[in-house]
């Protein structure tokens, strides 16, 4: 096998360890991720509201001091009622009480309405502070497990990153391209070995003979055309299955695969 090819199928497998490893933890990370994101989103939210609920507080404020001037207004205008001398002043002073009137009307209606904001208010913030606390202990969980499973796992990961960035700096840019393009497209897996099956043949003394039957590919299990096997198997070039587009190559300890019949014997 050419150094290209036997290196990277080394980095094939070390890939196919660190997916390994990635497959111990699961949906864990995307799960961590996920759960962050809700906390982050209700924290906004929760703090949206609490800023409306202050806002609401200070508006009511406003309004009852603007009521209470108003009041008194309107009182001292209905006791000058009486001291009118003129049709004209008397018609002046019961607009100004009729406009004082509907302005304390608008405002203890608007006092109404924030009044009812701020109970929805209320009940939406307890919810999303229970929701947020149900999720921030999730989270914990959820990372306590990631990180368990981090600790387990740290020191192989680093050892293969480390032994697969030295075969990587030894092989050819434009291989490890297209072993990457191949791998993201194909959930990791761009080199598989070819798989030759036997066929179990008895003559009539009882001898047993393995017949070589079909070869295929170790990814999708095409069946590998026969002009390529040698091809395959001398290792001396690149070759790729022409159905799923792997690079496919010889191994000599899983590409032989017996009979089943000859599995069932043992």
């Amino acid at each position: 096998m050419f150094k290209e090819l036997e290196r990277l199928v080394e980095v094939q497998k070390i890939d196919i360890k660190l997916l390994e490893i990635n497959n111990l933890k699961g949906d864990l990370p995307q799960i961590v991720e996920n759960l962050q994101a809700q906390i982050d989103s209700l924290s906004k939210e929760l703090e949206n509201e609490r800023q409306r609920e202050q806002e609401i507080a200070i508006e009511i404020k406003t309004l009852e001091s603007k009521i209470a001037d108003d009041r008194t207004l309107l009182n001292r205008y209905q006791d000058q009622l009486y001291l009118v001398t003129s049709n004209k002043e008397y018609d002046a002073l019961t607009s100004e009480i009729d406009n004082l009137k509907q302005e304390i009307d608008n405002a203890e209606y608007t006092i109404l309405k924030l009044t009812d904001e701020t109970e929805r208010l209320k009940v939406a913030i307890k919810g999303n502070e229970l929701t947020l606390e149900e999720k921030t202990k999730e989270l914990d969980q959820k990372q306590s497990q990631l990180d368990k499973t981090d600790i387990t796992t740290k020191d192989a990961q680093a050892a293969l990153l480390e032994q697969r960035t030295r075969i990587v700096n030894l092989i050819p840019i434009r291989y490890m391209r297209e072993y990457e393009r191949i791998a993201k497209a194909k959930n990791g897996i761009a080199i598989v070995p070819i798989q030759q099956i036997f066929e179990e043949k008895v003559d009539k003394k009882g001898n047993v003979e393995y017949i070589p039957m079909q070869v295929s590919c170790g990814g999708c299990s095409k069946i590998v055309p026969p002009q390529k096997i040698l091809e395959i198997r001398s290792g001396d070039r690149i070759n790729r299955c022409e159905f799923c587009g792997r690079i496919l190559y010889w191994d000599e300890q899983s590409s032989e695969i017996r009979s089943n019949y000859e599995e069932e014997l043992f």
